[in-house]
């Protein structure tokens, strides 16, 4: 069962995903955050000991859970229509920037805000980030391709499509970058027949 202090804090780590979401990491205050999270703002320095940090553990904390449902809803997707599961990927993206997400990627949208790349936020985005590509690569080699150079190429079609659908409020843009994806992943087996793995 969750403690005061677990449930506090979460209340906290949501209220700061929501806000910089909706407003920006540097226009969203730990009055408004504190407000929205329904505690004091001594309440808020109690659990975090700056913004800084609070906005580092809400990036990391909302990130580990993205991807975590990210990979989950590509491999649904993949089941339900027969493609792999790394182009179901973007189907998934197209759905959020239509639903949830019409501003695109909040770790991206936060690495972009912050001029720092040292800045704690900016770190935590990274580092999900990062996580992302690495879920890609391997989402690719479950379709039976183990290139890095592909995979790193999928992975900016990702990050392009979460950041163009964002931007223009345009959700179709991840529907563009599938087809550029679909494109390269053929225009790979067509040309390097032999660096295929058999998938499992």
């Amino acid at each position: 069962m969750p403690t005061r202090t677990g449930i506090t804090r979460q209340a906290l780590l949501e209220a700061t995903a929501e806000l910089i979401y909706q407003r920006g990491i540097t226009a969203t205050g730990v009055d408004l955050i504190a407000e929205r999270a329904g505690v004091t703002k001594r309440t808020l320095y109690q659990h975090f000991r700056s913004k800084d940090d609070l906005v580092a553990a809400s990036l990391s904390e909302q990130g580990e859970v993205a991807l975590e449902l990210f990979g989950r809803a590509a491999a649904s997707r993949a089941r339900r229509t027969g493609q792999p599961a790394v182009l179901a990927l973007f189907d998934v993206i197209e759905r959020l920037l239509a639903g949830p997400m019409p501003a695109g990627c909040a770790l991206l949208n936060a690495s972009l805000e912050l001029a720092d790349p040292d800045h704690p936020a900016s770190r935590a985005a990274r580092e999900k980030l990062t996580a992302r590509n690495e879920l890609v690569a391997r989402l690719l080699r479950e379709a039976g391709v183990d290139d890095a150079e592909l995979a790193g190429e999928l992975a900016l079609l990702v990050d392009g499509a979460f950041a163009t659908g964002g931007a223009h409020r345009d959700p179709s843009a991840a529907a563009r970058a599938k087809r550029a994806a679909a494109h390269l992943i053929d225009r790979y087996r067509a040309t390097a027949p032999r660096a295929l793995s058999t998938p499992s």
